[in-house]
């Protein structure tokens, strides 16, 4: 301790954490996927706010970084891109087939293609077109195993049949034929290479019934990783582009990728505390001897999952400290040691970040609750104010590739 072991923190503003994402890790992930596909295009996903990072700021990397297509679950996401001028293709797939719907007209105005996963949805889409005039630009969805969204094989016959005959009334243009694996995330699994089968059976039928969809994707990112012959005309890479762990045995730095995102926030409070004292609610944890106490002013309304309490660290001063004691709603503690040589309010402490900087990785918290990274950075609140760096990537004046738009077919 440098000053007093019970001290508050004089400047209240400090009292927030901040989630930093660091843009130039986003690029250079994105270059490093690049070479590993011989696929023409590449997408990278930006669904969930970019996975927590910032819709708008990924996307611009990504498209600056060579991707040439960008993914959303929801047409609002995609809109919204389109709002910020990003005019590169956009797939979203995530929606309420109606032909009310303001938002599924609002997409097609602005170019984006959707996924087209069902006869009803077919319907709507070919009754809105018809409204604006030009036909709907889809990617036909196969459920190949994991039974969300997409044609199941026995419905898919009818479903191009029926996409053939609109894009013959001219209201559909199929563009792509997709999947999702329902193993995508354990590579070497057999259901792969069966559901892989299945796609290249159902993207023979699509052309036997007329349709030329120009661009088959399968692969997310552990199979862009890890299986090469699933890449077809496109790849669709998430969690990778931000530098997390696709799959439990793919490790990124292996590859050369590095996490995009931290979270850090102030130590308001050192306290010492005699053996036998009850940490928060419940006394969870018990101290067995004199140790000192930090208080960190972040809990489960910022994203915080109580599940780490006693099972992760966080860096303060370059040591690594245990979370002690349930988290709360607004804060939590940690184990400084029975000294806490070194280490006083107002020090910086990462909750996770970059595991070459010293700090827990978000895979490592994902871990210690028995998920995954995603999980943790996609909890943080938007409470928590954002800060962009680019350490060794500058794009100050954003602007899009010369072939921006043109949809880079296979």
């Amino acid at each position: 301790m440098r000053r007093n072991a019970h001290q508050s923190s004089p400047n209240p503003a400090v009292l927030s954490g901040q989630v930093t994402v660091d843009l130039s890790a986003i690029s250079d992930n994105i270059k490093l996927l690049r070479k590993r596909t011989e696929a023409p295009s590449f997408m990278a996903v930006v669904k969930g706010n970019a996975y927590g990072h910032g819709l708008v700021e990924v996307a611009r990397t990504a498209v600056a970084a060579g991707a040439d297509w960008l993914g959303t679950a929801q047409l609002s996401e995609a809109i919204s891109l389109r709002q910020a001028g990003i005019t590169v293709p956009i797939l979203s797939w995530l929606y309420l087939a109606s032909q009310t719907s303001a938002t599924i007209l609002e997409a097609l105005e602005n170019d984006i293609d959707v996924s087209l996963g069902s006869v009803h949805q077919l319907e709507v889409l070919e009754g809105i077109a018809g409204r604006l005039g030009r036909p709907a630009v889809v990617h036909l969805e196969l459920d190949s195993g994991l039974s969300r969204g997409g044609a199941r094989k026995e419905d898919w016959p009818e479903l191009v049949a029926r996409a053939r005959q609109a894009e013959v009334d001219g209201t559909l243009r199929v563009r792509g034929v997709w999947t999702h694996l329902a193993w995508a995330d354990v590579p070497a699994h057999p259901g792969n290479a069966a559901a892989v089968a299945e796609f290249e059976d159902a993207v023979r039928q699509a052309r036997d019934a007329g349709l030329s969809p120009e661009l088959r994707h399968v692969s997310s990112s552990a199979n862009i990783l890890d299986r090469p012959e699933f890449h077809f005309d496109m790849v669709r890479a998430g969690l990778a582009i931000y530098g997390l762990a696709p799959a439990d045995h793919l490790d990124p730095a292996d590859f050369g990728l590095r996490p995009a995102l931290s979270v850090t926030a102030p130590l308001v409070m050192v306290k010492k505390v005699p053996a036998g004292t009850g940490v928060s609610y419940e006394h969870q944890a018990i101290t067995y001897e004199p140790r000192y106490l930090g208080l960190i002013p972040l809990g489960y309304a910022d994203g915080i999952p109580k599940g780490i309490s006693g099972r992760s660290v966080v860096n303060i001063a370059g040591r690594r400290v245990p979370v002690i004691g349930k988290v709360c709603m607004d804060q939590f503690m940690v184990d400084l040691g029975p000294e806490a040589t070194g280490i006083d309010v107002g020090d910086t402490a990462v909750l996770f970040g970059d595991p070459a900087s010293g700090a827990a990785s978000a895979d490592d918290w994902g871990a210690a609750i028995g998920s995954h990274g995603d999980e943790i950075i996609n909890r943080i609140a938007p409470r928590l104010p954002r800060a962009y760096q680019t350490s060794a990537f500058e794009c100050p004046d954003y602007q899009e590739p010369a072939n921006a738009g043109q949809g880079n077919v296979a």
